[in-house]
């Protein structure tokens, strides 16, 4: 694996407090603007380490551009995926209890991420007393998204799962008002099956049937989402077998979509707006 990036150097980009609040998704008044903290940017270059799994924690990123992978690995080598952070997502949380990391985050593209320094959190908690909480909110919201993805998707079939992330991934990729209706993955296929619990010939069975039904449209990484209500709410593609259900067991048929609505996945950006 790439060695860690590189230290920032004096001529990088800086954000004041203000700026990383809004780019978490909170007001920028939250802020004190009388001597106001700046943060330097780091950029990572794709299949580099940000944070290793192990080491000592020395700050907190917000991701400010790009996507990144988390991940834990065994003494193997074998990974089982955690999450695919982007734009306004926090890394490093993980470390805030024994102050080492518990996973790898590494860059999947060309990231670019505002670095909280670890020593500095205290006393911007104390500078300025809206920051901690937004912080504290900032985790719970990352754990609330990915409870609620995973909650819903245990339950559910092979093709399921994969419409459910793709639906999520688009809008976390989109505006709060507006999910993109096309992204390039920059996850493999392997990494969504490790992430959902599938195996990388489920998942490409999944990405075509979902394709055969008219929900999207996959060229390699290319990704056209056609009908993303259709894509949100997908219980089983009809007509297909269900990939995840054990062999000789006999299933009803589903529809396409469920019948009844189903509430969608909760994002950062939801949780945020309501807390806001």
């Amino acid at each position: 694996m790439p060695s860690a990036a590189k230290a920032p150097t004096a001529e990088s980009n800086r954000s004041s407090l203000s700026q990383v609040c809004r780019l978490l998704g909170f007001p920028g008044d939250t802020a004190a603007p009388r001597g106001e903290p700046h943060f330097l940017h780091r950029r990572v270059k794709p299949g580099h380490r940000l944070v290793s799994q192990g080491e000592p924690v020395e700050a907190l990123y917000v991701v400010s551009e790009g996507h990144f992978k988390t991940f834990v690995a065994d003494e193997t080598g074998h990974q089982l995926v955690l999450g695919f952070p982007t734009r306004g997502d926090l890394v490093g949380a993980d470390a805030l209890f024994e102050q080492r990391h518990a996973s790898y985050s590494v860059a999947l593209t060309e990231a670019d991420v505002v670095v909280i320094p670890f020593k500095a959190l205290a006393g911007l908690g104390h500078g300025t007393g809206e920051f901690e909480p937004l912080l504290y909110r900032a985790i719970s919201r990352e754990i609330v998204a990915d409870h609620s993805l995973r909650s819903l998707t245990s339950t559910l079939g092979a093709e399921a799962r994969v419409a459910r992330f793709l639906a999520n991934f688009a809008e976390r990729c989109g505006s709060r008002d507006a999910p993109a209706t096309h992204v390039t993955l920059p996850m493999t296929r392997q990494e969504i099956g490790s992430y959902l619990g599938l195996t990388l010939e489920t998942v490409s069975r999944a990405f075509s049937a979902l394709a055969e039904a008219g929900l999207v449209d996959v060229a390699q990484r290319e990704l056209d989402i056609l009908d993303p209500e259709a894509l949100r709410v997908l219980q089983k593609v009809h007509g297909s077998a269900d990939t995840n259900r054990a062999p000789g067991r006999r299933t009803a048929p589903a529809p396409v979509a469920a019948t009844r609505p189903i509430r969608r996945n909760v994002t950062w950006v939801d949780m945020l707006g309501a807390a806001a």
